[in-house]
């Protein structure tokens, strides 16, 4: 036997240990009330480890199976950040550029801020999720001008450039930017230029009849101001613009991964790679007001050190789920996975109620890709 095929072969059986170990956490966070649990490693080799535990919805009609699309909420703003990247690629814009040449009239921001600092939030401009004080109900449809007033309700927060502070107006700004200077609205620019060359089919902009409801998980809210109604299906409403281009993408694990390895560079149909992503980077410190909240963040990805590596990507949570994708640069591994849960309260609040079990589910899987791949 060859030195690379034992090496297979030692991976292969660490995957079996992995998949147990991971689905038992699964299991626990579902024993701690969460409806559906379901993630995937995948290894430099192309081998994979997927588990899934719990139901597809809250009545228990199913099994989860891992290969539903869920609400990938702000793991949107790398597609978000790719389209800028790839339009300044063309040539159509400069990242140092102010956002004002391109979408005027933004509201709370300074003049001069840069797409750059748009792209690592670095802007200092108001953030609308942040005059979201509950949960809504009838659930709203928000265009681009009714996000722009939130945003001007919750104020300029700083100078641009001055610090990172995670903010969900940037991207919904980049947003227009790139509607402005394609000529296109974005969900065709984002179909064109990232989903349909690299073949992920099962993604999609969460607006009308133009994507499969039915091949969701079921995520739930519980709406704020005395609702006292039953839990509301999240995949019932009639689109995601609430979120915008920040959060409104629905898709499959099997897609992120796919997404993984444009974050990697390791895909040859995407020419942006991890370099791009990665470039720019801005961090708080320990000067963050929130253990939450990202610390180091870059072009549309942030980064979290697990088992002493510094994973690379996105989280998004959203009314019903929480979710991630992140690779290690260093070996090559990456991992996908998401939460479906009943939220309730504000928007922040319900983040808050999760946001431990979250990040130890996520840690999990990184820990286990970095095992396996160690004692391989």
């Amino acid at each position: 036997m060859s030195a690379t095929t034992a090496s297979i072969a030692k991976l292969t059986e660490r995957g079996s240990a992995i998949q147990k170990r991971l689905t038992v956490a699964a299991d626990e966070m579902v024993n701690r009330g969460l409806i559906g649990v379901a993630a995937r490693i995948t290894f430099p080799s192309g081998d994979q480890v997927a588990i899934a535990s719990g139901a597809a919805d809250m009545e228990r009609s199913r099994a989860l199976g891992g290969d539903e699309l869920f609400a990938i909420a702000s793991q949107s703003k790398m597609f978000t950040a790719a389209c800028v990247q790839l339009l300044a690629r063309d040539g159509a814009i400069k990242l140092s550029d102010p956002v004002a040449e391109y979408v005027p009239n933004v509201p709370a921001v300074d003049a001069d801020a840069t797409i750059d600092q748009l792209l690592n939030h670095t802007s200092g401009i108001g953030n609308f999720i942040h005059a979201m004080t509950v949960l809504p109900h009838p659930w709203p449809r928000m265009s681009y001008d009714d996000l722009m007033a939130l945003a001007r309700m919750h104020g300029r927060q700083f100078r641009a450039g001055a610090r990172l502070d995670y903010n969900n107006t940037d991207v919904v700004v980049l947003a227009k930017l790139c509607e402005n200077v394609s000529g296109q609205r974005f969900d065709r620019l984002l179909s064109e230029r990232i989903l349909r060359p690299l073949g992920m089919n099962e993604t999609f902009v969460a607006a009308g009849d133009e994507w499969p409801r039915e091949r969701m998980a079921r995520g739930y809210y519980i709406p704020g101001q005395g609702y006292d109604g039953p839990p509301i299906d999240v995949t019932t409403l009639a689109d995601y613009s609430i979120a915008s281009a920040a959060g409104n993408i629905v898709s499959s694990l099997h897609d992120m991964t796919i997404w993984s390895r444009c974050l990697l560079g390791t895909e040859p149909k995407f020419p942006l790679g991890f370099a791009d992503f990665t470039s720019n980077v801005a961090d708080a410190g320990l000067g963050s007001p929130s253990w939450f909240m990202p610390r180091t963040y870059a072009r549309g990805v942030e980064s979290w050190v697990w088992g002493g590596r510094p994973f690379w990507g996105h989280r998004g949570s959203f009314f019903g789920y929480h979710s991630g994708t992140f690779v290690d640069p260093l070996s090559g591994v990456a991992f996908s996975m998401f939460l479906t849960m009943c939220t309730a309260g504000s928007f922040m609040r319900f983040i808050d109620l999760q946001a431990h079990d979250y990040m130890s589910f996520m840690a999990s899987c990184a820990h286990s890709a970095i095992d396996a791949l160690e004692l391989a």
